[in-house]
């Protein structure tokens, strides 16, 4: 810019000379407040870097160094955003510890959602992954695999109360109709009931190892030779 102001003051043209020229100033003073501005932020970065204690900070170091290379080099805008994202990356580390860490604090509270599951196994193993994540400083991994667990857990728990609801209202009913047949003679030999007998009872077995799909399988069956024996009440 200036050489080109230079050239218009050389062939007489000095309001175009001016208008060149007058710009580099301000343009200067810009990139020294957006160089002051990165420095800053670099700083900001370096602070929180010496204040993360627990966390995996390889890949942070790293863009920072870089962060430092584009500041030396008058890059103020990628500084800055390399700066800035060093920062949210150890927020979000932290953060994603100490969800993970209080989490595992309370690991006898996520046991209980699945043990004596016939799955249980499933779910050892998914648990044992974020442990591992966590033990080498993975966090957001080991939290994002968390939230995924926890997600899956009430997703079955939820199931698990639906499939409740159904069994208790099918056993309400079969009370009252068990009564019935034995008012009327149609004692435990019969195929209808003794099957209506078997089918709740291996609903309530499946309902209790958390397999959903079984418990309420039976529950169709029962409900099946249910409704024959109203039709021969």
């Amino acid at each position: 810019m200036l050489a080109d102001a230079r050239k218009k003051l050389a062939s007489e043209a000095p309001k175009k000379a001016y208008e060149f020229a007058v710009v580099i100033p301000v343009q200067l003073a810009a990139d020294d407040d957006a160089l002051g501005k990165a420095a800053l932020s670099l700083k900001e970065a370096e602070r929180q870097l010496k204040q993360t204690d627990g966390l995996d900070t390889s890949a942070m170091t790293q863009r920072l160094a870089q962060a430092e290379e584009a500041l030396e080099a008058g890059n103020a805008g990628q500084a800055i955003g390399l700066a800035d994202g060093v920062v949210r990356s150890i927020v979000q580390e932290r953060e994603a510890m100490d969800n993970v860490q209080r989490a595992l604090r309370q690991r006898k509270k996520l046991i209980s959602q699945y043990e004596d599951r016939d799955d249980e196994s499933d779910w050892t193993e998914r648990l044992t992954a974020i442990e591992q994540a966590a033990d080498t400083r993975r966090w957001s991994e080991a939290s994002e695999l968390l939230s995924m667990m926890n997600q899956d857990l009430d997703k079955e728990g939820k199931a698990s109360e639906e499939a409740l609801e159904l069994y208790d209202f099918v056993m309400a009913e079969w009370r009252i109709l068990r009564n019935q047949c034995e008012a009327i003679g149609i004692k435990v030999e019969d195929e209808d009931r003794r099957l209506t007998e078997q089918t709740i009872a291996e609903a309530g077995d499946a309902l209790s190892v958390g397999r959903i799909e079984d418990c309420l399988e039976q529950l169709g069956s029962a409900d099946a030779s249910m409704e024959r024996l109203r039709r021969r009440i």
